[in-house]
């Protein structure tokens, strides 16, 4: 669905939580594919943070002229906005791991928490990631594993739990190479109390 809106150079929309794993999330996903199709990103993709607590989708905020609208990190039981938004015809991408009643008849819900995915401690980010590595596959590119350190990041401020394998092994690798100036910032300032660990 996401190919075939970028293909038609459609207008997407994304809804960023204002929390560390929906800023993570949608930083992981447009920085993902801005890699892929900068010219493209730049012109029909835009994007709005909640200003408070929010959290999900409000259909005021919405833009008229998008096609797609993306929902990392949240939204999977917005089952009003979906119909709502599939009425305007507007298609519905959800990237999430929050629990939820019922899978959306509306909407492409993506979701580690809804079906038998095996590691359920996988933050926004790390789902994301997971649909951006899909991705890398389809198009035979290899572009999600330079975003890691947002997996770090997202992760472990979700305080997700480090016993499950993948989320501990995703953490590990995105702390051994953090490219974004502001993450290294955050390291290098605690770097006292992380005694270089």
């Amino acid at each position: 669905m996401l190919i075939r809106h970028i293909s038609q150079e459609d207008k997407i929309f994304v809804q960023i939580d204002s929390d560390a794993d929906g800023y993570t999330s949608s930083s992981l996903l447009i920085n993902y594919l801005n890699s892929l199709f900068p010219g493209y990103v730049q012109n029909n993709i835009s994007y709005r943070v909640h200003e408070g607590k929010q959290h999900g989708l409000i259909l005021e905020t919405i833009p008229e002229d998008v096609k797609l609208v993306i929902a990392p990190d949240a939204s999977s039981n917005d089952y009003e906005v979906h119909q709502k938004l599939r009425e305007r015809g507007i298609d519905v991408l959800v990237i999430d791991h929050h629990e939820a009643e019922k899978i959306s008849e509306y909407a492409c819900i993506i979701n580690n928490q809804l079906c038998d995915y095996p590691t359920k401690s996988l933050s926004g980010v790390g789902v994301v990631y997971k649909f951006c590595s899909y991705l890398d596959e389809l198009l035979n590119v290899d572009y999600a594993d330079q975003f890691l350190y947002f997996v770090a990041l997202g992760m472990v401020a979700d305080m997700m739990d480090l016993r499950d394998y993948e989320t501990r092994h995703l953490i590990t690798r995105g702390l051994e190479n953090i490219r974004n100036p502001y993450f290294k910032g955050m390291v290098d300032k605690q770097s006292y109390s992380l005694k270089d660990g």
